[in-house]
């Protein structure tokens, strides 16, 4: 009797350029066992029910061949699976491996991530402090024992985006909280922490494709003269904070933390060190003569009132921080009655310069914007002086708008 070979018939392997187009296609035939992609020795190989398979390399070296498996499909994607395996292709060339990811769950990923930066101590203080609310207020309860194998674009609707758009989040805010988690999940990848990340191929429009309202500023160059005289009237810790940002442009965080040895009387200049700045670069601010007697004035004020401290805006008489960043936006909403904000004075100043002729480019160097190597070449030749020369400018239009906004005279 001959027993005929039941698998003599079946095209066991097919070579071909492996996409989602071609598994689909090759896991209606029943005759093909596994998938050969032509360009590498990846193999996807299917199982019995035709929907799921396994994804092999095979390595070839000193005349043995070894199999090394990289996931399930399809929970490791054909776009992922390629990742995985540029990754793993990279391990064995130094003769190491981490073939598991390193986190099971979303949430261990997030607590290492938080853990990491707290100890890295990169971000600023304010900055640190959203990304803890974020994954400690949201990413985590939302996402708690969320396995990261087999993460699909449904998961993250249903168990982050839906509870935050339910809870009427504004776009702008869910955007940093998705931004937030996938930057966890790059940064534990280029650190071999996992072997693919699932959320690669995942954009905020994917959820949301409502686009985000540009914020307007509240206030307008007709509304400077009632502001001024606002400011003009106001304590003076308020007023000084709500006209520094206003004659320079400058963020309220970057203000509220300014030192009498960062400001030189005698070269007329303001410094922000790099580590006070959101870009993270040194920024220098030319002071016009008004500038300079206020702020003259000011120390002097300070000194009568028993404070020989360095910080502009000081948190106490003890000199050991400057103010918190609620205490200057209460000094803020004490001076504008909640008509406007710091943000809108920086708007406000952006709006003024560009009416009166100041360059782009001088600008958008005021306001501290990151730059393209091109423009940072310009600036570090031609910008100093069309920076003074600006301000000036500026600080004369203030002054036609209310002619005492810059008086060196306080409250007793």
């Amino acid at each position: 009797m001959i027993t005929m070979n039941q698998n003599a018939l079946f095209q066991t392997t097919v070579r071909c350029k492996i996409s989602e187009a071609k598994i689909k296609k090759y896991s209606r035939d029943s005759q093909v066992r596994q998938l050969k992609d032509e360009r590498y020795s990846l193999y996807l190989r299917f199982k019995q029910n035709r929907i799921q398979g396994a994804w092999f390399f095979m390595e070839y070296k000193n005349g043995k061949q070894k199999s090394h498996r990289l996931g399930q499909y399809p929970n490791l994607s054909a776009a992922h699976a390629f990742t995985v395996l540029q990754n793993l292709v990279a391990d064995l060339s130094t003769g190491s491996r981490s073939s598991t990811n390193e986190f099971q769950t979303i949430d261990e990923l997030l607590i290492w991530n938080l853990d990491r930066e707290i100890r890295s101590e990169q971000l600023s203080k304010e900055r640190l402090v959203m990304l803890k609310s974020i994954t400690e207020g949201h990413l985590i309860p939302n996402l708690h024992g969320t396995s990261i194998n087999g993460l699909q674009h449904k998961d993250i609707e249903s168990l982050l985006m839906k509870p935050l758009r339910e809870k009427h989040y504004s776009i702008s805010y869910m955007r940093v909280i998705f931004q937030a988690l996938k930057t966890a999940f790059t940064k534990a990848l280029k650190l071999r922490l996992l072997t693919y990340n699932p959320l690669n191929n995942m954009i905020f429009t994917d959820f949301v494709s409502t686009p985000i309202d540009v914020k307007g500023c509240k206030v307008r160059p007709s509304d400077i003269p009632n502001i001024l005289e606002q400011i003009q009237n106001a304590d003076p810790f308020a007023r000084i904070l709500s006209l520094f940002m206003l004659t320079h442009g400058t963020r309220i965080g970057e203000t509220r933390k300014a030192k009498w040895r960062h400001i030189c009387f005698k070269t007329k200049r303001w410094t922000i060190p790099k580590h006070n700045t959101k870009t993270k670069k040194e920024m220098t601010y030319p002071l016009s003569d008004e500038m300079v007697l206020l702020l003259q004035s000011f120390k002097q004020w300070q000194l009568d009132h028993y404070y020989q401290g360095n910080n502009v805006f000081p948190n106490s008489k003890y000199d050991k921080a400057p103010i918190h960043r609620g205490t200057a936006s209460d000094f803020v909403k004490s001076v504008s009655k909640g008509e406007w904000t710091a943000h809108d004075l920086r708007k406000l100043a952006r709006t003024v310069w560009a009416d009166i002729g100041i360059d782009y480019l001088v600008a958008e160097t005021l306001l501290n914007h990151a730059k393209g190597k091109l423009d940072q070449a310009y600036i570090h030749t031609h910008i100093e002086f069309q920076k003074s020369e600006a301000l000036n400018r500026y600080h004369l239009w203030l002054k036609k708008s209310c002619c005492n906004c810059l008086s060196p005279v306080f409250q007793k």
